[in-house]
């Protein structure tokens, strides 16, 4: 690869890495001037709850009594008869060995260029 398609991907990758960046940066900034700003749901100051000093009783809820019926115990399985063993796998035939074929390379008639490209 050139000097110059290096460059390019340096500087396309710098640039992308800066955009998605600033893409975060934005959107962060504006979610904080979302949350900044006052709803229409926004407590005032007398709305605030104050605190009693006087205990208040929790109401508490008779708990629910729920019966559930236990499951039937499983029939017991006897084996009268066992089967017998099973046989051993018989290997199977190989199939003929491939063909071997010998592929040979001849350098090319001008000399060999020794894998080197169209620099």
């Amino acid at each position: 690869m050139n000097s110059i398609h290096r460059l390019g991907l340096a500087i396309s990758g710098t640039a992308a890495v800066l955009t998605i960046g600033a893409a975060f940066v934005v959107q962060g900034y504006a979610s904080a001037q979302q949350a900044a700003k006052p709803t229409a749901n926004a407590q005032t100051d007398s709305q605030i709850a104050t605190p009693t000093d006087t205990p208040t009783a929790t109401p508490t809820i008779e708990p629910n009594v729920i019966y559930v019926l236990p499951q039937a115990t499983p029939p017991v399985i006897t084996i009268k008869k066992v089967a017998p063993p099973a046989k051993p796998a018989v290997p199977s035939v190989p199939a003929a060995t491939p063909p071997v074929i010998h592929i040979i390379v001849t350098p090319p008639p001008g000399g060999d260029d020794h894998g080197g490209g169209d620099d």
